[in-house]
């Protein structure tokens, strides 16, 4: 198993804010230096540069950490400044990158803070993705909360910036791959994977007087679920059995076919694939799961037990008396 060791050091950058305008597409930064409903997607600033976000782009993704009651370690990203109407647990997530197509206007002038704004597309796991040029030109790119908090700590806007390191993408692990999650395609193709904040690494801003947090990169599954492996990987077992994410709990013994349920298309799934016979359309198998006795083989029994535990005669461990544990 390749190790996912950091490869991120946080620093509080201070960008100064310009008003940007291409064609069709116009921002201008408010006095608040926070994202507004005028700031380009990262698809829109591509696409104004003269780029393809349909077929040159990787895709990237990030999940907005859970705010944290007190907020004594800087980090919470949602406030006041960049708050949506999903709630507090949401704001407009940022990406800014320097270099390669939409880091200048078609006017030469470059991006302004806090660069494009992303797209949420898991609400229920707070997951942002961002389409970045891939153009062997864009070795850096920083998550950000849509807010410039300045260099006056006197305004209140100062204390609620909040961003990840520059995110080397591009030529950044020349020959070191033990820092990339198994399988990625080389040094300079992060698409599909996921940048997870790491608590662990903090270090003080002398600057700021913030803590700077490090990151991981991971497969991205989907559904929230990321991991080591990606999915051609023998090492990977389905996106739910394989995930690392610690808000998601792992899919119990018997849920066969990763769908969140124990019921009786997981018996299914064990007999066909015992009997060599094509799955039913949509469904998979996990070995990890359909070993439901732990005895390390799949058989009949684990189909059985399963049976059994649907017909509420003994819990999914084979233990009496039958407990609902709904």
């Amino acid at each position: 198993m390749k190790k996912i060791i950091s490869i991120l050091l946080a620093v509080m950058l201070v960008v100064s804010v310009a008003a940007v305008s291409s064609g069709a597409v116009e921002y201008h930064p408010t006095d608040s230096y926070t994202v507004t409903n005028d700031t380009p997607t990262c698809e829109e600033a591509i696409d104004a540069c003269g780029g393809d976000s349909k077929n040159e782009v990787q895709y990237l993704y990030f999940q907005l950490p859970l705010p944290v009651e007190g907020d004594e370690m800087n980090t919470t990203w949602t406030n006041k400044f960049n708050s949506t109407d999903l709630g507090l647990d949401y704001c407009q997530v940022c990406l800014y990158w320097w270099g390669g197509i939409g880091s200048k206007w078609p006017d030469g002038t470059g991006v302004a803070w806090v660069g494009y704004k992303t797209t949420l597309v898991d609400p229920e796991n707070r997951i942002y993705r961002a389409a970045v040029p891939n153009d062997g030109n864009t070795p850096l790119v920083i998550w950000n909360n849509g807010v410039n908090g300045g260099m006056d700590d006197t305004k209140e806007i100062f204390n609620y910036a909040r961003q990840l390191a520059d995110a080397n993408i591009e030529g950044a692990y020349e020959g070191d791959y033990d820092t990339l999650p198994e399988g990625t395609p080389n040094e300079d193709n992060m698409d599909g994977c996921i940048q997870i904040i790491d608590y662990e690494q903090k270090s003080l801003n002398a600057l700021t007087g913030f803590y700077n947090y490090g990151s991981n990169w991971y497969v991205y599954y989907g559904d929230g679920c990321y991991g080591y492996y990606p999915t051609t990987s023998a090492n990977y077992h389905g996106k739910y059995a394989s995930c690392v994410n610690p808000e998601h709990n792992h899919p119990k013994p018997g849920d066969v076919n990763n769908d969140k349920s124990v019921d009786v298309l997981d018996v299914l799934c064990i007999q066909y694939q015992l009997a060599g016979k094509e799955l039913p359309e949509g469904q998979s198998i996990d070995l990890v799961t359909a070993d439901v006795d732990g005895d390390g083989y799949v058989t009949i029994i684990d189909a059985t037990r399963i049976q059994r535990y649907l017909a509420k005669l003994c819990n999914i461990d084979g233990t009496k008396p039958y407990k609902n544990e709904e």
